[in-house]
């Protein structure tokens, strides 16, 4: 399952959640939706406020969109990546895309308040 909106307009603030077996199709889907947003809202640059809730591991193919997902959203303008994690496999998993698609602020925590503090403050 996947959700993408606006967390904070003013700070230019996008979120993405995700929870268990996440699919390429529902990166995919992810990804029209956030187009529409970054269309809509047009910031030059913006942030991204994640929720990883109960996540399986990512198949081989939904690793990869994952990667294409990250250098997209690096390329429209994402400044930083604040992500919220229950899982250590998922946090792993999260450093090894994060590095494959060259995303150098991706940023962990353990609960949305202290993600969303970081964004605002940083």
């Amino acid at each position: 399952m996947w959700d993408a909106g606006v967390w904070d307009k003013e700070n230019n603030i996008l979120s993405i959640k995700w929870s268990g077996r996440v699919t390429p199709d529902e990166v995919a889907a992810a990804n029209e939706k956030l187009q529409q947003i970054l269309q809509d809202l047009a910031p030059k640059s913006f942030d991204v406020v994640v929720e990883m809730e109960n996540l399986m591991a990512f198949s081989p193919e939904t690793q990869e969109a994952i990667v294409e997902h990250q250098r997209w959203l690096l390329e429209e303008g994402m400044r930083y990546a604040a992500v919220v994690v229950d899982k250590a496999t998922a946090k792993m998993q999260l450093k090894r895309t994060a590095k494959e698609s060259g995303h150098s602020n991706e940023f962990h925590f353990d609960t949305i308040d202290e993600a969303i503090e970081f964004l605002k403050n940083k």
